[in-house]
C-alpha cells in the first residue's frame, strides 16, 4: 500500500450463508491521507453567493456581510477569492482576485445593500464563472451560497451544480429563516458533495463560514474517483458517502464488466471519508469468495502525484453455519445506522405532509432511538422537538423540517469501543 493514503474496508459479517439469494452484505471503506507524510495544503478558491433580496434585510445580510469579511481576513496570500450576490440577477461584487492586498475588498463588502426579488440561478452562475476563471484544477474550490426564500428557476439551479461539479467546485448551501425551499438547497449540495445547512439566527452565519473555510483548507487530497469492481452475480444496492457528511452517490458504469465508479472530490488531512456500500450477493458454494474490488485513483498536487490508486480485494466466507454468519462489526452497523435514521427522518416528512401522523411519529421515535445511541446528541435534541411538535400539533413546522432534514445529514464517527 503506498504511503500516501491508507485504505480499510470492512464488511459487517466476514460470513455469508450458501442457500440464501440476494442476501445483503454491508461494505465499510475508510480513506484517509496519511500522517506519516507530508501533504501540503493547495490554495483556496473561495466563492461567495449571497442574497440580497428584500426578504434579507436587516441583522440577516448585516450577519453575512461581518461573517464575509472576517472569512476575507482569514485567507491567506496565496488564496482567491469572489464574492457575487443575487437577487433579480446577479452583481459581480468581488471579481476573482487573489487575497493579498485584503483593505479594497473589505471597503466593497461594507457597500452591499438590498435589492430586488429572489433569482438564485444567476448568481450560482457568476460565482463559477468567477471561479474558473481563478483556475479550479490547481485549487480547493469551495462555493458558500446563502438565501433565506425561495427562488424562480429551480430547474437550473439544479442544472448550474451538476456542470460546476464538473468544475471539481463544491457548493455548500445554507439557508436561513423558515421561507426557503430546502429540497432544493440539499439538492444543490448533494449535487457538487457539499453540505446543505440550516441556519435559525444569522449570529450562525460566521461559524458555517469559518467552518467551510477550514474544510476547504484541510483538504490535501484531490480528484479522488472511486471505483468498484463488482464479482459476478453481485449487484450494487446503494452507495452513500456516511461521513464527514451524508451524501448518496450515484456511481455510473466505469468500462466492460461491472464496474462502478462514483467521484469523491477532496479528502481531508487527519479526517477519514468513509464510504457505505450495500450489496446483494447470489447464492455461492461454501468457501471464501471473492465479491468486488474496490480501487481509490486520486491527484495530491503538493507531491505530484497525478495518478495514485490504492486497490483491495473484498471477501466473504460462505457457510452453512448460521451461528458465524451472526457475528457482526458493530461499528459497521452503527455507520449503516445512520443513513437509516436519515431515510427514517426523509419518511416521517413525507408521511407528515400527507397526514399520517401516527406512522410519521413511529419512523421519527426509531430515527431518535439511532441517533442516541451513537452519541448524535445535537440530531438527536431536533428530533424530539420534531416529535414534541407533532404531539401537540399534528404537524411539523417548516422550521422544523428544515432542521431536522439538515442534521440528518451531519453524521458522528464512530467507535466500536464507544458505543452503547
Amino acid at each position: 500500500m503506498a504511503a500516501e493514503l491508507k485504505m480499510e474496508c470492512t464488511l459487517a459479517r466476514d460470513y455469508a450463508m450458501v442457500d440464501v439469494p440476494d442476501a445483503l452484505a454491508y461494505l465499510l471503506i475508510k480513506a484517509v491521507p496519511s500522517s506519516a507524510i507530508q501533504l501540503g495544503s493547495m490554495p483556496l478558491n473561495i466563492g461567495l453567493v449571497i442574497d440580497v433580496s428584500r426578504s434579507m434585510k436587516g441583522k440577516k445580510l448585516q450577519a453575512a456581510l461581518e461573517a464575509s469579511k472576517l472569512l476575507v481576513n482569514s485567507l491567506r496570500e496565496e488564496d482567491w477569492i469572489s464574492l457575487v450576490t443575487f437577487s433579480g440577477g446577479a452583481n459581480i461584487v468581488v471579481p476573482a482576485t487573489p487575497a493579498v492586498d485584503k483593505a479594497p475588498i473589505l471597503a466593497v463588502i461594507d457597500e452591499i445593500g438590498v435589492i430586488g426579488a429572489t433569482r438564485m440561478f444567476y448568481g450560482m452562475q457568476a460565482s463559477a464563472d468567477e471561479m474558473c476563471r481563478a483556475g479550479t484544477a490547481d485549487k480547493i474550490s469551495r462555493m458558500i451560497l446563502l438565501t433565506d426564500g425561495e427562488t424562480e428557476g429551480e430547474a437550473q439551479c439544479r442544472l448550474n451544480a451538476a456542470q460546476e461539479k464538473e468544475h471539481s467546485i463544491v457548493i455548500s448551501a445554507l439557508g436561513i429563516g423558515k421561507r426557503y425551499n430546502e429540497n432544493l438547497l440539499s439538492d444543490i449540495a448533494d449535487a457538487t458533495l457539499g453540505v446543505f445547512s440550516h441556519l435559525r439566527e444569522p449570529e450562525q452565519i460566521n461559524d458555517i463560514f469559518q467552518n467551510e473555510l477550514s474544510t476547504a483548507a484541510a483538504s490535501v487530497i484531490t480528484n479522488v474517483t472511486l471505483q468498484l469492481g463488482l464479482a459476478e452475480g453481485v449487484r450494487l444496492e446503494s452507495l452513500d458517502r456516511v461521513y464527514p457528511n451524508s451524501v448518496n452517490l450515484q456511481p455510473e458504469a466505469g468500462g466492460p464488466g461491472n464496474i462502478l465508479r462514483a467521484g469523491l472530490g477532496s479528502l481531508m488531512k487527519d479526517e477519514p471519508t468513509i464510504i457505505g456500500a450495500q450489496l446483494r450477493l447470489p447464492t455461492q458454494a461454501a468457501g471464501r469468495q471473492k465479491i468486488a474490488d474496490v480501487v481509490f485513483n486520486y491527484s495530491i498536487p503538493s507531491l505530484q502525484i497525478t495518478r495514485g490508486e490504492e486497490k483491495q480485494g473484498i471477501f466473504i466466507e460462505y457457510t452453512a453455519d448460521p451461528e458465524r454468519c451472526g457475528q457482526v462489526n458493530r461499528e459497521v452497523i452503527s455507520y449503516f445506522n445512520q443513513i437509516n435514521a436519515q431515510n427514517l427522518i426523509k419518511e416521517a416528512i413525507h408521511q407528515t405532509q400527507v397526514g399520517n401522523i401516527d406512522e410519521a411519529t413511529q419512523s421519527l421515535s426509531q430515527a431518535r432511538a439511532i441517533t442516541e445511541k451513537l452519541g448524535n446528541l445535537p440530531l438527536t435534541t431536533d428530533i424530539k422537538e420534531a416529535l414534541d411538535e407533532l404531539e401537540k400539533k399534528g404537524v411539523i413546522s417548516a422550521e422544523g423540517v428544515k432542521t431536522i432534514k439538515a442534521g440528518s445529514r451531519r453524521t458522528v464517527r464512530v467507535n466500536e469501543g464507544e458505543l452503547k
